[in-house]
């Protein structure tokens, strides 16, 4: 599923309190500071899990974010399909051990939101209207696993709610392969039976470190689409998994 973009918006900075500030003759208050090179923590929506599956602005893999030398939260990418998260300062900020996780979290969407809600708004209207010619957009899928490889099915799934048929168009896979091969699948889902279905399958080895191919498979109204990749051996030296899927 797509990885969205978050921070780096007006809103989007780190702030502390700073000097002290009478606020009347018997109650005080503290100035509010930019707070730079703050190191912060992601966190799960729903389950206030840590999330260490991060990209910075450049793709590079991260587990953590800092803040800009003026307080700004740059702009970054969650997991696959995450499209709101909570952030906080880094827990084993004081002592460089983990502390209890009891500090003050910050609800962060993506930046991507008010288009999300705004197209989900215009199909239900067209839907309540009584309209059915709905028109699906196209929209770039990226699965990635950074670091070594092992065989795994993503969980994240992309689900065609369009509201018509998609098809996927177009898949590339690319990898850091030493030794070995790595087949990667396309899978498409039906989600009320969780039964999964081959759409089209690349493979990558020492000589082909990346490869596209274009397919035509059609994407059913409610079925969702994910990745699958396999080693030929446990032993094999693969690395860096980035597959992306066209779908229209």
């Amino acid at each position: 599923m797509a990885r969205y973009w978050f921070g780096d918006r007006p809103a989007d900075f780190v702030v502390a309190p700073g000097a002290q500030a009478d606020i009347t003759t018997t109650q005080i208050g503290y100035e509010a500071i930019l707070y730079p090179s703050a190191r912060l923590w992601a966190y799960d929506y729903d389950t206030g899990e840590r999330v260490t599956d991060l990209l910075d602005d450049t793709g590079a893999a991260v587990t953590e974010i800092t803040s800009t030398s003026y307080g700004r939260v740059p702009r970054f990418r969650g997991p696959d399909g995450v499209q709101v998260l909570l952030l906080g300062q880094a827990e084993d900020y004081f002592d460089g051990t983990d502390d209890p996780p009891d500090l003050d979290k910050w609800v962060l969407t993506s930046i991507e939101w008010p288009s999300i809600v705004a197209g989900i708004e215009s199909r239900v209207s067209t839907l309540e209207s009584g309209g059915v010619d709905v028109v699906a957009t196209a929209h770039p899928l990226i699965w990635s696993l950074p670091g070594a490889v092992e065989d795994h099915t993503s969980a994240h799934r992309y689900v065609n709610l369009e509201g018509t048929s998609q098809t996927i168009e177009t898949v590339r896979a690319s990898a850091t392969v030493t030794s070995g091969t790595l087949t990667v699948r396309v899978l498409t889902v039906d989600m009320d039976t969780s039964v999964s279905t081959v759409a089209t399958t690349i493979t990558l080895d020492t000589t082909t470190q990346a490869a596209l191919d274009t397919t035509d498979v059609t994407v059913t109204d409610g079925t969702g689409v994910t990745v699958q990749v396999e080693l030929s051996d446990p032993a094999d030296d693969v690395a860096d998994v980035t597959v992306q899927v066209m779908i229209r």
